[in-house]
Formats: structure tokens, C-alpha cells, sequence
């Protein structure tokens, strides 16, 4: 039997008992306060009584009495004091983690606080005291509660962009310049798509130097992104310069940025050219073609042309979605607490990187997007925890699941890209301990595709025009990391640039 109480400060306190003494497994006498601390947190405060850490000492020495060796006496028939007096501290041990562990379990049974992560709780900071009750307190991140939204019959639009003439040239030269070599450019000045040495000077608003980079190579694209940022128009600022020359330009700092006061804002960046390099293509004949795998150049055109196709799928699936989650995130505002987003930061970094890679983007713009992500990496993982949630509640209500047929699909796609057998990779997922991660990325998949198939869907010829502009990324920060804040995980960088020689 429980009684609730409602105190002065607008807690719940909550002592539960129970009357019946035939149950398969009495409850414990526990007084449990509970209070909301901010969004999707509550903090909860339990007291266990002298009477139950009294009765559960009496059992825990009883159970330990009877396998424990005392010199002198045969196992089991030593006498309760000296059992106490000699293990006094085992018995405490056991006794509070006894406690502790059924406690937790009974909140989670009649409280249903149903959390989000598994609640930070350390033993060894809780006192089991010689007179009184026990007491601990936790902090419990839970699930967000809010209505579903109305996720049938949503109108989409189908990017619809066909692939030219011009995209598949410039496809294939980037395709070659893999196959080529770095030279210097002894002529001419600084155009896009040439190599540059340069150094890197960001300042802060009061024009105090905020962070150099020493000769720093990097190909010129109209974008250059960093770990924290980008300077979005380097391009226009770089175009027609000579090596010796210093150019002006600004950066915008991401989310991310070590500098708290800094995160977001726009920053003047000096950049000091050094030198300039360019790429010397191979010369294209039947001997090349065929050592790189193909027998004409007509055929690696067709190659790049199916790979551009199979990028605008990827691309308009990615569109599509994005409208659906927009859609649903609209109409479902709801919010998540600030430590747990932190927490996920560099997992989202991570899975973002991955779900590129397993998409088939090429390197070069995995690197591009991989400093996006990292800029901008908070609002990306409080975007994705959201997400995860209304999906795995859409998915609930449409009693959509993952089973094993599913993640052995999953697995054989994953051994068709990469060459390995779906054994080695199912047996590295589980030592990896990431198979539960993939679970859930086939499960969103299944209800993105639910929510088409009951969408209103038309095409949208307009991407035709749009177009993106190439990007150039560097492993290198505007500001320092946050001392504070998490270290960043290992995520694989992309290819290197081609290799440098010194030929004229």
C-alpha cells in the first residue's frame, strides 16, 4: 500500500509500503521524492528506513555466515558477533548494494520514469550509515512526452535534377586527378582548383590574434571549411593572387567553437599565400585506361555518369526525408536536456561520417561535410535525438520492428560494398558493440519509408538549377577545443592530396 503527499515546495513525496506478507517479492518501506530540475529531468531523492537496512543486514549475514571460514569454528557456526566484528565492512557492502539494487529496481517498477540513459548513480559515494536511514539521490534523464503528430498524407516534393554533360566532365577530370601528379605553377596567379601553401591568421572582434595556422596546404575551391568553421568566400578572396601576397577575408565560427563567446559569430581572417601548385593530368591512353580498370574513356564516362545518377537517388532520398522530419519537428516542439546532448555530440559526428561513407560519397567531400558536422555538432545532435524519438514513437504506433532478416540484409549490403564477408562483419559489428546502432538505422529507414508510402509526393524540376559549389576542407581549428568540453572521438579523415614533386 503507498501513500502520495504533495509538500510545500510542489514535490511528490511518495512512501510506499506493502501490507500483503504472500508476495513473490516483498517491496521495500522507501519514502521517494521526485522533482522535474529542467527539460526531460528529474531529480529524485530516496530514503530507505533503519527497519529495512536492519532486516536486510540480518539476511546478508545469514547468507554470509553460512559459507564464511572463522578459525575454530566449522562453516556456518561461528558466532554472529564475531561474523560481524570480522567482516563487518563485506556485510555493509553487500547489505547496500542489496538495497540499493532492489530500490532502483522498485522505482522503475511503480514510477515508470521511463529514462532516456541509464541514470549515474556511484556507489561508493553512498553512505550506509551506523544509525537512520539510507539516502541517495539521482538525477534521471527521461523521454520527452508529447502527441504524436499526424504523419499520414504529408506533401513532398521529389528533387528531379538530370544529370549533364558538364557534370560528367568535370567528373571525370576530378576522377583523373587522382591518377595525377602535383607540380609547381611557376606562372600565373591563384585560380580555383589550384593547390596552396598559405598561412592562416583568425582574429577576434577586438582585432587580438585568436589563432594562426603555419603553411597549411589546401586546394582552392570557392569554400574552405575547417574543424569549427568555414571561410565562405575564399575563393573570391584568394582568385588572382600571387605567391608573397597577404588577402583579407572573414570566417564564421560554428556552434563548437572553443571560445564560448565566439560560437557563432564572424571573425576577420588573414590569409598569407606562399606558394602555388597545380595538378598535371595523366596522359589519357588504351595503357592507362585499362590500368585503371576500364577499356575506353567512353566507359569511364558511362562509370561516372552511373555514379552521379546513383549520388542524386542518394541525394533525393535525403531531400525527402529531411521534408518529412521538418514537417513532423514542427509540429512536435519539444526539448531535451543540455548534458545529454553533449554527451552525444561526437557519437553524432561519428554516425553522421559513417552514413556518408556507407552512402559511397567520395572522400573529398566526406572530409567537406565531416567539418560541417563538427561545426555545427550540437545543433546536429539535438536535430538527431529528436528525430530518434518521434521515429521510435511513430514506429510504435504503426508497430513497425527490425527483425533478424532485416540486420542479416543490412550486414550482407555492408560485405557487397566493402568486399568483406558478411561473417567477418557481422563478427566485427559485435565486438564493436555496434549492432544495435545499425538496428536503428534500419528501423528509421522503414518508417521514412512508411511515411512515403502515405505521403503525397511530386516532382520538383526546379533542383535542376541548383547547383553546389565545390568545398576544400583542413584538419585544423579556428579556436582551441573547449577545456570543458568532451575530446573529440576518431573519425577517418579522407584521402591525402596527390603527392607533391618538384618538377618544373
Amino acid at each position: 500500500m503507498s501513500s502520495v503527499e504533495e509538500d510545500r515546495d510542489g514535490g511528490t513525496a511518495v512512501t510506499v509500503g506493502d501490507d500483503s506478507t504472500e508476495t513473490a517479492k516483498r517491496k521495500l518501506e522507501m519514502e521517494v521524492d521526485i522533482r522535474d530540475v529542467g527539460p526531460c529531468k528529474k531529480h529524485v531523492k530516496v530514503s530507505i528506513p533503519r527497519s529495512e537496512i536492519d532486516r536486510q543486514f540480518d539476511e546478508s549475514l545469514q547468507d554470509f555466515g553460512k559459507d564464511v571460514a572463522v578459525p575454530g569454528f566449522r562453516p556456518g557456526r561461528a558466532p554472529r558477533q564475531l561474523v560481524i566484528k570480522r567482516f563487518k565492512k563485506q556485510v555493509s557492502d553487500q547489505v547496500k548494494s542489496s538495497l540499493l539494487m532492489a530500490s532502483l529496481e522498485q522505482l522503475d517498477a511503480d514510477y515508470k520514469l521511463d529514462p532516456i540513459t541509464q541514470p549515474q548513480l556511484d556507489p561508493a559515494a553512498i553512505e550506509l550509515p551506523e544509525t537512520g536511514p539510507m539516502n541517495f539521490e539521482i538525477d534521471v534523464e527521461v523521454r520527452p512526452q508529447f502527441d504524436l503528430p499526424e504523419f499520414k498524407g504529408l506533401h513532398l516534393k521529389r528533387p528531379v535534377r538530370p544529370i549533364g554533360e558538364t557534370e560528367i566532365e568535370a567528373q571525370t577530370k576530378s576522377y583523373l586527378e587522382r591518377h595525377g601528379q602535383m607540380v609547381p605553377k611557376l606562372e600565373g596567379d591563384a585560380e580555383l582548383g589550384d593547390f596552396v601553401t598559405a598561412d592562416l591568421v583568425f582574429f577576434r572582434p577586438d582585432g587580438s590574434t585568436l589563432s594562426e595556422v603555419k603553411e597549411i596546404q589546401f586546394r582552392l575551391q570557392p569554400e574552405l571549411r575547417f574543424r569549427d568553421g568555414s571561410i565562405p568566400r575564399l575563393g573570391e578572396t584568394l582568385v588572382g593572387a600571387k605567391p608573397g601576397e597577404t588577402r583579407k577575408g572573414e570566417a564564421n565560427l560554428g556552434t563548437s567553437t572553443g571560445e564560448v563567446a565566439l560560437r557563432g559569430a564572424t571573425v576577420p581572417v588573414e590569409i598569407r599565400l606562399h606558394d602555388l601548385k597545380q595538378i598535371r593530368l595523366p596522359e589519357i591512353n588504351t595503357s592507362f585506361l585499362n590500368s585503371i580498370g576500364f577499356l575506353s574513356l567512353e566507359e569511364l564516362r558511362e562509370a561516372v555518369q552511373e555514379a552521379l545518377q546513383r549520388r542524386a537517388e542518394t541525394q533525393q532520398r535525403q531531400s525527402l526525408r529531411r521534408q518529412i522530419l521538418d514537417q513532423l519537428l514542427e509540429k512536435t516542439p519539444f526539448d531535451l536536456p543540455a548534458d545529454l546532448v553533449r554527451r552525444e555530440e561526437q557519437g553524432t559526428i561519428r554516425r553522421l561520417v559513417a552514413d556518408l561513407r556507407a552512402e559511397g560519397i567520395d572522400d573529398n567531400e566526406i572530409r567537406a561535410s565531416e567539418a560541417a558536422i563538427r561545426a555545427n555538432a550540437h545543433e546536429s545532435t539535438l536535430r538527431s535525438l529528436k528525430e530518434l524519438l518521434l521515429l521510435s514513437r511513430i514506429a510504435e504506433a504503426e508497430d513497425l520492428e527490425v527483425d533478424a532478416d532485416d540486420l542479416e540484409i543490412e550486414i550482407e549490403s555492408i560485405a557487397e560494398r566493402t568486399g568483406e564477408s558478411p561473417r567477418r562483419i557481422r563478427s566485427r559489428l559485435e565486438k564493436e558493440g555496434t549492432l544495435q546502432q545499425y538496428s536503428t538505422q534500419i528501423l528509421e529507414r522503414k518508417v521514412i519509408d512508411h511515411i512515403l508510402q502515405l505521403s503525397h509526393v511530386e516532382d520538383d524540376l526546379t533542383a535542376a538549377a541548383t547547383t553546389e559549389e565545390s568545398v576544400e576542407t583542413v584538419d585544423h581549428a579556428a579556436a582551441e577545443p573547449d577545456p570543458n568540453g568532451e575530446a573529440e572521438g576518431d573519425v577517418e579523415p579522407g584521402d591525402a592530396p596527390p603527392t607533391v614533386s618538384d618538377e618544373a
